[in-house]
């Protein structure tokens, strides 16, 4: 079993809509509690498809290795609340096992999806700045901690 010196949790699903063009949009946006090291924690909010950009990066930088699946997409009826549910846990268990096998844990493409500034919530730019380790420091900053990723009930 590989280490992450990241922990995350998907805690909750958020529905959300947005108008354009006079059309209403509804998506759904997967809250995760994320932490590395045990000193630095924040939310940050994810779509789907940024879990499917994620997937497509990990698989092509790791061709010859056996990328965890990432869930389905759903055509219709993808924002029932069971669903939903469904697949906070079933990203939830693709995001444990992606950080339990070290060469994903570490990789560029991890460290950029639970780092990017861009799905980080409630933390101003300039805090964030001083408050993101350089990557190859959080890294080696503890030698072997367990991908941990407790599903809240």
């Amino acid at each position: 079993m590989g280490f992450s010196n990241f922990f995350v949790t998907i805690t909750h699903v958020d529905k959300r809509a947005e108008r354009s063009c006079g059309v209403q949009k509804d998506y759904a946006v997967f809250i995760m509690k994320v932490s590395c090291n045990g000193s630095q924690s924040w939310i940050a909010e994810k779509r789907y498809s940024d879990f499917v950009e994620f997937d497509e990066q990990l698989r092509g930088k790791f061709w010859y290795m056996e990328v965890p699946p990432l869930p389905p997409k759903k055509w219709f009826f993808n924002f029932d609340d069971d669903f939903l549910e469904t697949r906070r846990s079933e990203l939830h268990e693709y995001l444990k096992t992606i950080l339990s096998t070290s060469c994903f844990s570490q990789s560029d493409e991890t460290w950029s999806f639970l780092t990017d500034s861009k799905s980080i919530v409630g933390v101003p730019p300039d805090a964030l700045m001083e408050a993101n380790l350089d990557q190859n420091a959080a890294w080696s900053a503890v030698p072997s901690i367990s991908a941990t990723a407790d599903a809240r009930a």
